[in-house]
């Protein structure tokens, strides 16, 4: 985890490095209190985050202490810099040690991420207010996903997969056990009892960085609409995910962001400064909570490893 950490630590120390003076003027045109406002809508997605996350996992039966189990949960963000965001999973070492099974982390993680996608669909098509044109994109992409859904809800899958088990013997039949538990407890989560109340979490969880991302347009002097600065905050992160082989969707969100601000009508300056920024108060700002996170949890368990030594 350190030198990943490390890595980590490195590659967003570049990549601010050749940006410094335009993030320096863009810093001093939004003001002190601006930037206060943009983090704490940031911070907003991830408390919003973490309470599903923790509902999820006392539904699987599991109750862990509140303070630790958000130092466990952010302490993911700090590998979000990597491809489709799998380094998030850390988190799932963590709470093995705290007695939560793979299977029901794991599945946790999966119905997080496919409701945090249905969240950004919906808010998405926020910008089919002001362009109609992005209509036929946003519909397919939600065909796709209700598809997912419909599949991974399926109550025959874990039964095929325990059936595979059973003929077969060794790792590859605790692989298939493993993959019945898991889809088993994602269609838990993912039942109407639960998917409502985790849909809205996510929409006011990521709605929160899309008003950030519009009060840092509207701090560098670019009038746009709420609805068009959410709809492109979520359109560029779809962009970003679909870029899944990017750490954090690096590039493609970035690109996304710019370019749909362009068309706006934004200068491009603006819209540049724009998505720096945005990507400054979300991205790097959930590694740097993620890093500082890690180190306190790894302190403590020191601590309570070194108490428990005679």
């Amino acid at each position: 985890m350190a030198l990943g950490g490390l890595g980590i630590v490195a590659y967003m120390i570049a990549a601010l490095a050749t940006d410094a003076a335009r993030l320096k003027s863009a810093l001093n045109q939004l003001g002190w209190f601006g930037v206060t406002v943009v983090l704490a809508l940031s911070a907003v997605n991830y408390l919003l985050r973490f309470q599903r996350w923790q509902l999820y996992i006392r539904r699987l039966g599991h109750r862990l202490p509140v303070g630790r189990h958000l130092l466990l949960y952010l302490s993911g963000f700090a590998f979000t810099v990597s491809p489709a965001r799998v380094g998030e999973a850390v988190r799932s070492l963590y709470l093995r040690e705290q007695g939560v099974r793979y299977a029901d982390s794991i599945a946790a993680l999966f119905a997080e991420r496919l409701l945090d996608l249905v969240a950004m669909i919906l808010l998405a098509a926020f910008i089919v207010f002001d362009h109609k044109d992005y209509w036929p994109v946003l519909a397919g992409t939600a065909i796709a996903l209700l598809a997912v859904l419909a599949i991974a809800g399926q109550p025959v899958l874990p039964r095929w997969f325990d059936a595979l088990a059973a003929a077969r013997r060794g790792r590859i039949a605790r692989a298939l056990n493993g993959l019945a538990d898991l889809l088993r407890s994602s269609q838990w989560l993912l039942s109407p009892r639960l998917l409502l109340p985790g849909l809205a979490l996510g929409l006011v969880a990521w709605g929160a960085e899309g008003i950030g991302f519009l009060l840092i347009c509207r701090g560098l002097n670019w009038n746009i609409g709420m609805a068009a600065a959410v709809g492109i905050y979520a359109i560029a992160a779809l962009a970003g995910g679909a870029a899944f082989f990017m750490p954090g969707g690096i590039g493609g969100m970035e690109v996304a962001m710019a370019a749909l601000l362009v068309a706006g009508g934004a200068p491009l300056s603006v819209a540049l400064i724009a998505t720096l920024l945005c990507r400054l108060a979300t991205l790097w700002f959930a590694v740097l909570i993620g890093l500082v996170a890690a180190v306190m949890l790894e302190t403590r368990l020191k601590h309570a490893q070194a108490r428990s030594i005679p």
